[in-house]
């Protein structure tokens, strides 16, 4: 069977076709190349991005769910409900720890809630002397005496006394005139706050505690003019006071005990199964050698139950695993809450009463000196362990730091808590 020849039209187009395909498919080979030569020059078109692999799903944390305290300037720190490790949870995990705590601790802000305690807190307020304990009797009565009459406060040897030689005369009257000015002016005459005795201080060591004090009334009144926060009480007006204290008593140390805590074992609870509050007081002053033996102290603590074999107070920090504390304090700014201070040191000397009652007998026999300091002003406090309470007594009163008498006051009465507890302890 023949086939009738191929029209050329058909060839033709057909080769054409095919050339303009190769073409076509050379093209896409190089990838639109530009001659950078042409002017002007053609835009290459872009290519649209592959899209991007979907993002791994990750939890949100439900942060609205978390009960956190509201950041206030004036908050102090006593005054916020978690916890500082809650802070470093997951959020679902502080919900649950908030959860759990308001089911098993109590958040005691108050002294009325503290005679709900398992050994109820009395508070009391000494009107005379019958009104503490008779190991401290005599501490009081002196304490109180000096915070009414700051008699003999003034070292002896820090001014020079009046004499009839006119040169003697114009120095005795340069170093009246100056501690009259620094301590507001009104004193006309020294005599009275002038020590009769010497302190076994030189007079060069008196010169550098006189300027101590200048130091810490002019840190005094720069944090009431600018209303600065707590820490900055501390470490301007109340570390440098009880520093000055603790120098010339050997065997005294004080401690800032501001983020420790005490021991679960010896935190204090209440009638509902709660827990009170852990939170720890400021400072600590505290006993050691050559006053009392470390080594007897760790044969004492042998014989107590784990785990209270590592220290004999409410904490185990170790600066105070081996040395008792002999003066508490708890400080406030002048925002801060005094009451909230008082509830500090009350739970505070619960748990130390829990730790000595393992040690002593019960209840404990000897009493435990508290101070309370709000922004300037220095006040004394007791706490007395009885069969089925324990007595918080405010004593008294006893300087600030607003002034240089006041400044003398407080150091004074510092050095006689310190004797008090080198012949108690």
């Amino acid at each position: 069977m023949s086939h009738a020849p191929r029209s050329p039209t058909k060839i033709s187009s057909r080769i054409a076709a095919r050339k303009a395909r190769d073409t076509r498919d050379k093209a896409l080979a190089v990838e639109d190349v530009i001659d950078p030569n042409a002017t002007p020059r053609p835009v290459r078109a872009r290519r649209k991005p592959a899209p991007a692999p979907a993002a791994p799903t990750m939890p949100v944390p439900a942060l609205y769910e978390t009960a956190m305290p509201e950041l206030m300037p004036s908050t102090s720190e006593g005054e916020l409900d978690l916890d500082r490790e809650d802070m470093d949870r997951p959020a679902s995990s502080v919900t649950e720890s908030i959860g759990s705590k308001a089911r098993s601790r109590s958040l005691t802000k108050r002294m009325v809630d503290l005679r709900v305690a398992e050994k109820a807190v009395a508070p009391k307020t000494a009107k005379s002397p019958a009104d503490v304990p008779e190991d401290v009797r005599g501490l009081y009565m002196a304490i109180q005496s000096l915070a009414r009459v700051p008699r003999s406060v003034i070292p002896l040897g820090i001014e020079v006394r009046v004499v009839r030689t006119h040169l003697h005369s114009l120095r005795s009257h340069f170093h009246q005139d100056k501690v009259k000015n620094d301590a507001g002016g009104y004193l006309n005459d020294l005599d009275l706050f002038v020590a009769t005795k010497a302190n076994g201080m030189n007079r060069e060591q008196l010169i550098d505690e006189f300027k101590a004090l200048k130091g810490i009334r002019d840190s005094t009144a720069f944090c009431k003019i600018k209303y600065v926060h707590e820490p900055t009480w501390n470490e301007r007006v109340h570390s440098r006071m009880l520093e000055q204290a603790v120098r010339s008593c050997p065997g005294f140390e004080y401690h800032n005990i501001t983020t420790v805590r005490v021991i679960k074992e010896l935190a204090p609870g209440n009638k509902y199964g709660e827990l009170l509050k852990n939170k720890m007081i400021d400072y600590a002053i505290t006993l050691g050698p050559p006053l009392i033996s470390e080594d007897q102290v760790i044969t004492r603590l042998a014989a107590s139950l784990q785990p209270l074999q590592r220290t004999i107070n409410p904490s185990d920090y170790s600066p105070l695993c081996y040395n008792p504390v002999a003066i508490s304090i708890e400080t406030k700014p002048p925002d801060g809450g005094k009451e909230n201070g008082e509830v500090q040191l009350s739970i505070w000397a619960m748990a130390y009463f829990n730790r000595l009652r393992t040690l002593t007998q019960n209840p404990v026999p000897i009493t435990l000196p508290l101070i309370l300091v709000s922004d300037e002003h220095w006040k004394l406090m007791f706490a007395r362990d009885l069969e089925h309470s324990i007595e918080i007594i405010d004593a008294v009163d006893f300087g600030d730091t607003g002034d240089i008498i006041g400044c003398y006051k407080i150091l004074a009465a510092l050095r006689l808590l310190c004797g008090w507890a080198e012949d108690h302890f």
